[in-house]
């Protein structure tokens, strides 16, 4: 193996450390998808700093806000999934990092679908043990809407996923 990939950044003691970083971030970032895509609203608010600011260019402001403000779109949709894709985390300091994560977005309503593209631009900050977004930014890259001209059906015999927490994956998880 090469050596030179286990030489952590200016910021940390041991590779160990900054991968440790890396990993709670990107989880972060996850369990953020997760919690909007099934409507888990508790779990979406722990993942910012009580002090947090969204720029989502449709809402400014602090978390609580900005997720009673999405709870209220997320309402009228059938089906929505966030897909992280491309993540770069930049550690500023120990405790603080740039990341830039691209985001893919399938969302149905009744009556139509909608596929966006966007970038999170992330200010994280461990406090406490624990890194959050502390200022988030979205950038819009595409967006496209395309009306359903019949009703999403899909065979009974199949499980089929939930915009909300009666989603299987809160009874297969257990």
């Amino acid at each position: 193996m090469n050596e030179a990939l286990l030489v952590p950044s200016e910021f940390f003691d041991s590779f160990l450390d900054e991968l440790e970083a890396r990993t709670a971030i990107e989880d972060c970032l996850k369990r953020f998808a997760r919690a909007v895509d099934r409507q888990d609203w508790a779990l979406a608010r722990t993942l910012y700093h009580d002090d947090a600011f969204d720029d989502h260019g449709f809402f400014k402001g602090p978390p609580d806000a900005f997720l009673a403000h999405i709870a209220q779109l997320h309402a009228h949709q059938d089906h929505s999934m966030h897909f992280n894709t491309n993540v770069l985390i930049e550690f500023r300091a120990k405790d603080r990092a740039f990341v830039e994560t691209y985001v893919l977005v399938l969302q149905r309503f009744a009556d139509r679908r909608v596929t966006a593209s966007a970038r999170y631009l992330d200010r994280f900050e461990k406090r406490k043990g624990e890194w959050r977004v502390a200022h988030r930014t979205l950038v819009f890259g595409d967006m496209v809407s395309e009306p359903m001209r019949e009703p999403l059906g899909f065979p009974p015999e199949f499980t089929v996923q939930q915009h909300g927490m009666d989603d299987p994956l809160y009874t297969v998880a257990r």
